[in-house]
């Protein structure tokens, strides 16, 4: 399905799927156990210098500057967790069998209902129920079993109001599941939804440390803020946390864009991602306290729910204070 390597090589590019026909009307949510917020429009990234990286990629590959690895979670089971409906098979929908439990975080509607008028809802309920049917059809495609697919439901774009609630959780499924490794976002700076699920996922497995339950935790980028344009698929450098790139053959990339093609509302947001790779690290001990990606934060320029990383920083040690992993400042 796939062979692996450790490389370090900018994202590359796919089209998905056609335009979704209007849909008006209610339709029947899946339960949240949050159900109020407010948000703002979901992103839309175009790719960019997609020649360029495939390019790249056949140089990296052509020079053999790659090593092999099998990824740790072959075999076992693994938790994803990830805070849109698409996030999974975004950043590693090949690695996706029936060994994985996938959580995603929020019901991908934000309140404002921008994206929701945008695709033909007039509410978000409506468009809610929509994502978690595409998020059904892509598990299905992926061969992930319906009850191993958890939808917290936290409203879209409010993920850092809710991190210790979510953390909580997040523990409570790993023990019950006698899981051993996870899968989550990279705390980048992108979107404040990744962030918080990253928090959350490293604070879990924190709680869990205290009582001797180990869980190897590793991270997926998505996008972040570049000095002067936007990184997919691609890791800030850290020298502490080696980075392994799977490459997908042909038959994976194949079933990876046709999960993809289940997405029809974020069909030109998913455009810009790549096929071809699948990146993951080790999650670093991140200070969640501490600004990402050297305090350059694309959500600042977005109207993704969080305005500032100051507020960032507010909610993230609200969280950790509460869950008690971080002292009060006094």
């Amino acid at each position: 399905m796939w062979r692996s390597a450790v490389v370090t090589s900018p994202a590359l590019a796919h089209e998905t799927g056609s335009p979704p026909p209007r849909k008006i009307g209610t339709h029947k949510a899946p339960q949240r156990l949050f159900r109020s917020s407010t948000g703002a429009a979901d992103v839309a990234i175009k790719g960019r210098s997609l020649e360029r990286d495939r390019l790249r990629l056949s140089i990296l590959r052509s020079n053999g500057a790659t090593s092999t690895a099998v990824p740790p979670w072959r075999d076992v089971p693994v938790c994803v967790i990830v805070a849109h409906p698409d996030d999974e098979t975004i950043g590693c929908g090949a690695q996706l069998t029936n060994n994985a439990t996938v959580v995603v975080a929020t019901d991908g509607a934000p309140r404002n209902l921008a994206d929701a008028k945008a695709h033909g809802y007039d509410t978000a309920c409506a468009y809610a129920a929509a994502r978690a049917r595409e998020f059904h059809c892509a598990m299905r495609i992926a061969g992930v079993d319906e009850t191993s697919l958890i939808q917290i439901g936290v409203p879209d774009q409010d993920a850092a109001r809710h991190i210790a609630d979510m953390a909580r959780m997040l523990a409570g499924v790993i023990a019950a599941k006698g899981i051993h490794c996870a899968i989550t976002h990279a705390y980048e700076g992108g979107h404040p939804d990744h962030d918080a699920v990253a928090c959350a996922a490293s604070a879990s497995c924190r709680l869990l440390a205290r009582s001797g339950y180990t869980v190897s935790l590793y991270e997926i980028p998505l996008y972040r803020q570049g000095a002067n344009r936007e990184f997919r698929q691609t890791f800030a450098s850290n020298e502490s946390a080696p980075e392994m790139t799977l490459f997908l053959d042909a038959g994976a990339q194949a079933r990876k864009r046709q999960m993809l093609a289940c997405y029809l509302t974020q069909r030109h947001t998913l455009s810009g991602f790549a096929v071809e790779t699948e990146r993951f690290r080790p999650m670093p001990r991140h200070d969640f306290t501490a600004l990402p990606n050297n305090g350059a934060l694309l959500y600042e320029q977005r109207d993704w729910g969080l305005r500032t990383g100051a507020e960032w920083k507010e909610l993230a040690a609200q969280a950790l204070i509460e869950l008690d992993l971080i002292e009060p400042q006094v």
